[in-house]
Formats: C-alpha cells, sequence, structure tokens
C-alpha cells in the first residue's frame, strides 16, 4: 500500500472519530439537565433571622465581602451550620461569603424576604 494512501485513512479515520466524540459530548450535555453542571449543594441549608448570636458571623462576612454589616433585621443563608450569606431587610443590601457559591443563595434569601415583608 501506498505511504500517502496509509496517512489519507489515518487522517480521515482521526477525523471521523473526533467527530464522533464531539457528537456524543454534545448528546450528554443536551441529556443534562440544564443546571446539573453548575448545581450547588445546598445541604443543610437554613434561611433564618439573624440573632445576637450571629454578630461575630456577620462582621466576618463584612470582613470578607469588605463592606459593612447589613442594617438589621438581616435574613441569614446558612449552610452546614455556617453563615455564608445575609441580606437585610431593611434596605436590601448583602453581604457574602466570596469564596462560597451564593448567587443562587442570595436569589433565595431575596424571595424569602419579599415573602417576609407581606405578613
Amino acid at each position: 500500500m501506498h505511504p500517502q494512501l496509509n496517512i489519507a485513512l489515518a487522517q480521515a479515520r482521526h477525523e471521523d472519530l473526533a467527530a464522533t466524540a464531539a457528537k456524543r459530548r454534545l448528546r450528554r450535555r443536551a441529556e443534562r439537565p440544564e443546571n446539573q453542571a453548575t448545581a450547588i449543594s445546598w445541604a443543610g441549608l437554613t434561611l433564618r433571622l439573624a440573632t445576637g448570636a450571629d454578630r461575630a458571623a456577620l462582621a466576618r462576612l463584612a470582613e470578607l465581602e469588605q463592606a459593612e454589616r447589613p442594617s438589621e433585621p438581616v435574613l441569614l443563608g446558612v449552610v452546614l451550620g455556617r453563615p455564608v450569606a445575609a441580606l437585610s431587610l431593611k434596605d436590601g443590601s448583602v453581604i457574602a461569603d466570596p469564596f462560597v457559591r451564593t448567587a443562587e443563595l442570595v436569589e433565595l434569601l431575596r424571595v424569602r424576604a419579599g415573602q417576609l415583608r407581606w405578613r
């Protein structure tokens, strides 16, 4: 067999395998639930009003965020016993741990705050 023919066949086979792999990757992504790739495990999630015992945790969050502590009353997002986000019910300001993915939790805090305002 001619060497150029071997090279052409190998390249064609390589392109075919690469195209098949790309199709399979796309199919797997499409089969996954939309948020599965970026889903956050909120095991042990608690939303509650902050108390005087939470002042140190709020100070720590404010220091991490390099911001002021939110005005009281404060709705706190706690994951596995650790406060990671806080939202002021007075003015809507938010502080969150920058080392934890909290965007979804902050939205949840906003939804809960909206529910509390109706009461």
